[in-house]
């Protein structure tokens, strides 16, 4: 029988959607619970946490730092690490999570807002970028500036991807984190530069295995009032 595994995530979370793109790369059916920038509730409910994302697999809850190394538990092949080698695949993961996606969130954080279809949780994504980040004005100032630094970072990318389908020759934990530091460019709609030939298709290779994963549960209207 076929495990009941639901992954709690969301379009803005790096490591959300690096374990989501992990799930695709195994081919276990799973359940996307979308969780609301401003609203944890279910989140807590079903996993006692708040941090995204959570893996509940047959009831088992799996926090964002285990999501890996559990699925290769369950499900040796294919393998997240190719060649037997679990370094490399974890030290580019982290580099897309701890360097690629803050240079990424630098240069579109302007442009997730108008993302949020629910008014409340834009209004407490930008005000907690606001206080985090700074006045809106500057950051737009700068973004041009963020995007050449931006740029630097995905060019070693576009290099690592010359002649090669994915960053280690098959699919790897180290393509989920690279992937997921990148995604928020393409939750906001910012075009991988022309340029990066390599990139670009290795992009739309990724979003194409990503399709064929986690299927997201339908959003339920909430009920309108202060801010959770």
């Amino acid at each position: 029988m076929a495990p009941s595994v639901r992954v709690f995530s969301a379009s803005w979370s790096h490591y959300g959607v690096c374990a989501e793109l992990a799930l695709a790369m195994k081919g276990v059916p799973a359940t996307v619970v979308p969780v609301p920038y401003h609203d944890k509730t279910e989140l807590l409910a079903a996993t006692g946490q708040d941090y995204l994302p959570a893996l509940v697999w047959d009831g088992t809850v799996v926090p964002w730092t285990d999501i890996a190394p559990f699925l290769e538990t369950k499900v040796p092949s294919p393998t997240l690490y190719p060649n037997g080698n679990r370094g490399i695949p974890t030290v580019l993961e982290r580099w897309g999570h701890q360097v690629l996606e803050e240079k990424v969130w630098r240069a579109v954080v302007t442009r997730m807002p108008p993302t949020f279809a629910d008014e409340k949780e834009r209004w407490v994504f930008e005000e907690i970028q606001r206080r985090v980040r700074g006045p809106w004005e500057v950051l737009e100032l700068r973004r041009e500036e963020f995007l050449a630094d931006l740029a630097e970072e995905l060019a070693w990318v576009d290099a690592a991807l010359e002649g090669r389908d994915w960053l280690l020759g098959a699919p790897s934990l180290a393509d989920c984190g690279v992937y997921g530091g990148l995604s928020s460019m393409r939750v906001a709609g910012e075009p991988i530069p022309s340029k990066f030939g390599n990139l670009t298709r290795w992009v739309e290779r990724v979003e194409r295995l990503r399709a064929t994963g986690p299927a997201p549960t339908a959003a339920r209207p909430r009920e309108s009032g202060g801010i959770a």
